[in-house]
């Protein structure tokens, strides 16, 4: 599936450099968006509200906690929500959140703990979307 590849090189340069590139971002919502208007017509707009919402909820996010939420995980999220489109993408955030904070709590437990003086904790967000589309995908799949 295209969106499990982008996903993956989303997560690698993230990880890697701390960027998810508009080369493969943005190609892909118009991959996605256009793939969805000629096989679903009459779905098209589930796809392009899921770009919209969960765009808009991550740039919402990013906002509100003053830029921990980078502009590559706002189009990344775009990008799954034209993929999969709005319900299934609301599915796929919180999928997405649920990781994030089962790998962030504890790190953030283990610092506090440790006593030592660390800066704020800043995680790559590309792997636990690409992680909690992936659930969404496989549970689609049941």
């Amino acid at each position: 599936m295209p969106v499990c590849l982008i996903l993956v090189i989303a997560s690698i340069t993230d990880l890697r450099r701390g960027l998810i590139y508009n080369w493969l971002t943005l190609p892909g919502i118009a991959y996605f968006l256009a793939v969805h208007l000629f096989l679903h017509p009459q779905q098209w707009f589930t796809y392009f509200f899921g770009m919209l919402l969960l765009g808009g909820i991550s740039l919402l996010m990013a906002v509100l906690s003053k830029g921990q939420l980078g502009g590559g995980d706002i189009k990344l999220l775009a990008l799954v929500g034209a993929a999969v489109g709005w319900q299934a993408g609301i599915y796929a955030l919180m999928f997405t959140y649920l990781l994030a904070c089962l790998v962030a709590i504890p790190i953030w437990a283990a610092g506090k703990w440790s006593r030592k003086r660390r800066g704020p904790l800043e995680l790559p967000m590309a792997p636990f979307i690409s992680g909690g589309t992936m659930v969404l995908l496989l549970l689609s799949l049941g």
